[in-house]
């Protein structure tokens, strides 16, 4: 083959090229020197880079001879960048974004522009996250700590044979640490930070025999709110003229918003605090010498307040709209924050040596999440007074006094139950993996939405949800096996059969999104007559109304009873050539699946008569499954005495039938006789809901370049360089019904126009082509660069400084790609830096370290949404600048 071992020569000779300026030497340059002490031989040793092992392929396989798309993190790293849960690997790892839904806790993780929005009991992650290869269904659990880990490795792009469910993006997999036989050892470590930040990681190794070990683990973490928070009691008391000229203020000494729950705290109690533990104990027995059992519970707790939605002051500056001069990190709240959220999780791995060649595995793991949640929606926002009673031609519904919206997990309980058993055989010229997974939850919430002071008269509204058993079924079979073809060239083949379904059995939900009558009262109020002034003040509310007094006092219930399922083939095809020992070339084909859905039983007339004259239509609100297909082709290398790993890797991903979730049209009511459509808002008739939807196909394609390397002694350099090409190629129902009002106003390109044709699925959508434009969540352009270096001093102490400097492009939060400075839907391009400086002692017993992340202080939006009292945007923030120092003793 030529042709291979010419592009072998040109490949190494661009790599000796670009590592000569990092000060490497070629072996034929070493060559010259025979002057090479024993000294120097074993210095060398220290200074390759350790292989890594990783799982990827559930196979233990070297890191760079795995053929696929995946970077694995070690332990010390994540200590090192201060990473406690999955959100703080925002920009370890190329193409990889993760964002939180503040109102319900859950975790976004994107991975090459694939991802979901629906954190909800209902909904599915893109991304599938695995403790240990086992898989874990809920979003919220990815809030839990990240402590006394082996590491974790994320692997991008579709995995649909070996992890299967839900991994249409990739996989995030990650591995706790494993008991040790023989040896007891120990460590401790105490972290003091900013914002009163104390820290607390203990670790300790039993190695009670030969053949069993204990190892247990605990992890404290508190810190106050970074945001300023102030008590909400304004009081406007506005009283309305005629709707139309503006309105009076007249306060009445009492506050505007609902005061139920709210009451004096102290910055420890404040929005995006941090207030959590957790704690594992893991055993190992090597029963027999083909036998071993690993297991363990772990028990996490999180009584933090969460995080509330935040003004852009940057975006909102020199605007009626600006912030006060408290600026970005300030909220003034009247519902404070409760998260509380605790995750107990057993887990078992049993293997058995049936022979040199055979394995068999069996791996089980049940976990029961419970969460409460209070969460104040409006962040403290409220309408400008100049706006108050003022009915905008565009159709605003006439701004209110005050804004109260908030949100309830009363309670929730999510049981889960996943098993998997696996056979591995490996012989001289192949290997398998097969298996059988079987997952089980059984998941119950309360849940509620309030917003308190509804136009047209101020009244209040919400909704209920009681869901007490909702139950989701997955089941699949799966093998995966490498051939050995040639000398140096093998094949992976692998296919998976997967069965999901979904059944809601006795869900209620209730309530009335009107402000023209008194039900939230529930009887124990008055309110003045409509037209008269405020109906009521925050102090006239009770515990015995809304969803505080249960379902109950909710009207218009709706029992939903359903269930649907699916099924997909998904598959895995690659090839793999061995250049020599070190490197190797790769190419793959695989596809990922993440099964359909459906929402709360909907009424499609929007409690009128429909336009075909039936009455009371309703809709679960199906949509299907959504799949991916991935090209890739990659190189994998070590050079330069193992001093240099480098991965290279294209790929193209097809992504069909994406799932959106949003408030979309559903049906169309038939008008009243006396009723006709205004101007302002001639889809009247148009009934919505929140719903996940099928939407049109996109094409994905980039690069990335990971590299790690030692060019001299006692120096690690390390980063990658990503471009991500992600493209709409169809969606012909997007509705650009955002912010509509406020274009004109900013300079923003205006709304498309609303369709009002007899197309279904357009009518009342303002359908803007977005063909070509990029997805959420992927940015173009990204790379990271990260250098620590080693200074032994004189008493044999080892001193490490590190620094990382992080840079992204511009990155947008929706596929309208609204590029405006006041009301754009993006987060625009920034660069990150952090550093640590480390004292080790010479026999490696204790260590000291400062370390700061976000040090040039930027302000990053990880969430977007719309601001409910004005022209900005609303979002969720990744924390300002961070910093501490840590001690560890080791034992």
């Amino acid at each position: 083959m030529p042709h291979i071992r010419t592009t072998r020569k040109i490949m190494h000779l661009a790599i000796a090229g670009a590592c000569s300026m990092l000060g490497f030497q070629a072996d034929a340059q070493k060559a010259t020197n025979p002057q090479t002490s024993t000294n120097k031989t074993e210095d060398n040793k220290k200074e390759v880079i350790p292989e890594i092992i990783v799982s990827a392929t559930r196979q233990a396989t070297s890191l760079l001879k795995t053929p696929v798309a995946v970077t694995a993190l070690k332990a010390e790293d994540l200590i090192r960048a201060n990473v406690k849960e999955l959100l703080n690997l925002s920009g370890t790892v190329p193409n990889v974004q993760f964002g939180l839904s503040s109102g319900d806790s859950g975790v976004l993780v994107s991975i090459r522009g694939v991802t979901s929005t629906n954190f909800t009991e209902i909904g599915d992650p893109a991304v599938g996250i695995h403790i240990d290869g086992i898989y874990s269904p809920r979003p919220q659990g990815s809030l839990a700590l990240m402590f006394d880990l082996d590491q974790v490795e994320v692997l991008r792009g579709a995995q649909g044979t070996l992890f299967g469910r839900n991994s249409t993006a990739g996989v995030v997999n990650i591995l706790p640490a494993k008991p040790e036989f023989k040896t007891n050892y120990g460590w401790s470590s105490l972290n003091l930070a900013n914002y009163n930040g104390k820290e607390i990681r203990s670790v300790y190794n039993f190695g009670i025999s030969d053949s069993f070990a204990l190892r247990a683990a605990v992890m404290m973490d508190k810190r106050d709110g970074y945001i300023k928070q102030e008590r909400d009691l304004s009081d406007r008391g506005v009283l309305l003229s005629d709707g139309h000229g503006g309105a009076n203020f007249t306060p009445d000494g009492k506050p505007d918003v609902d005061q139920r729950l709210n009451r004096v705290l102290s910055p420890k109690d404040y929005y995006s605090n941090s207030n959590q533990w957790a704690t594992r104990l893991t055993a190992r027995w090597a029963i027999h010498k083909d036998w071993e059992w690993t297991g363990g519970f772990e028990h996490y707790q999180n009584s933090g307040a969460g995080e509330v939605g935040l003004k852009d002051c940057k975006m909102a500056a020199g605007t009626r709209f600006a912030c006060g001069p408290q600026g970005q990190w300030y909220a003034k709240i009247n519902v404070p924050g409760k998260l509380d959220m605790s995750i107990d999780t057993y887990r078992s791995n049993l293997v058995w040596k049936l022979s040199p060649q055979t394995e068999l595995g069996y791996k089980v793991a049940y976990a029961v999440q419970k969460r409460a949640q209070n969460h104040d929606d409006d962040g403290g926002q409220t309408f400008l007074a100049s706006d108050v009673g003022v009915m905008e031609p565009w159709g605003n519904w006439g701004a209110q006094h005050a804004l109260d919206w908030a949100s309830y997990t009363l309670d929730s309980n999510y049981r889960s139950l996943v098993n998997e058993i696996q056979i591995k055989q490996n012989f001289d010229q192949w290997r398998y993996v097969a298996g059988i997974f079987n997952m089980s939850e059984k998941n119950a919430i309360n849940f509620a939405q309030d917003n308190l002071i509804a136009a047209p008269w101020g009244m209040p509204q919400g909704q209920y949800y009681a869901q007490p058993d909702r139950q989701v079924h997955s089941k699949a079979l799966f093998a995966q096996a490498d051939i050995k073809l040639a000398d140096r060239l093998s094949a992976t083949a692998g296919f998976r059969m997967s069965k999901d379904s979904r059944e809601d059995l006795g869900g209620v939900s209730a309530g009335l999104w009107s402000a023209d009558t008194p039900w939230y009262y529930n009887g124990l109020y008055t309110p003045k007559a409509l037209g008269t002034g405020t109906p009521h003040n925050g102090t006239d509310l009770t515990s015995g109304m809304g969803p505080f007094a249960g379902v109950g006092v909710f009207p218009e219930p709706v029992v939903n009873t359903h269930k649907a399922s699916w099924s997909k083939p998904t598959y895995r095809l690659g090839l793999q050539y061995d250049i020599d020992k070190t490197t190797m070339v790769f190419a793959s084909a695989a596809t990922g699946y993440r099964p359909g859905g459906f929402g709360d039983k909907f009424d499609t007339c929007g409690g009128g008569t429909c336009t075909d004259g039936s009455k009371q239509k309703y809709s679960y609100l199906e949509y299907q499954p959504e799949l991916t297909t991935n090209f890739e082709v990659g190189y994998k290398g070590r050079h330069f005495d193992n001093k240099l790993d480098l991965s290279v890797v294209y790929f193209h991903t097809k992504y069909n039938d994406m799932h959106v979730t949003g408030m979309n049209a559903v049906g169309q009511r038939k008008l009243r006789a006396d009723e006709t459509c205004p101007d302002w808002n001639p889809t009247c008739d148009v009934v919505t809901a929140w719903k996940t939807e099928n939407i049109g196909n996109s094409r994905i394609q980039g690069l990335e370049i990971e590299y790690k390397a030692r060019p001299w002694v006692g120096g690690t350099l390390s980063g990658y360089a990503s471009v991500l090409d992600s493209k709409v190629t169809s969606y012909p129902t997007y509705d650009d019904n955002w912010m509509c009002g406020y274009r004109q106003e900013f300079g923003a390109e205006p709304c498309a126009p609303l369709y009002l044709g007899s197309d279904p699925s357009k009518r009342g959508r303002a359908i803007r082509n977005v063909v070509g434009n990029q997805l959420p969540m992927a940015p173009k352009y990204s790379y990271a660069i990260n250098y620590s270096h080693d200074i032994e001093l004189s008493n044999g102490w080892m001193l490490t400084p590190s620094i990382g400097m992080r840079y992204q492009s511009r990155m947008y939060f929706s596929v309208r790609n609204l590029n405006n400075p006041v009301i754009g839907d993006y987060q625009d391009a920034y660069t990150n830096w952090s550093a640590a400086l480390k004292l080790a002692g010479h026999d490696d017993k204790w260590n000291v370290e400062l370390w700061g992340t976000n040090l040039s202080n930027n302000i990053v939006k990880n969430w977007m949404g719309q601001g409910n009292a004005g022209g900005y945007t609303f979002n969720s923030y990744n924390p300002p600048r961070m910093f501490g120092i840590r001690a560890t003793i080791n034992y």
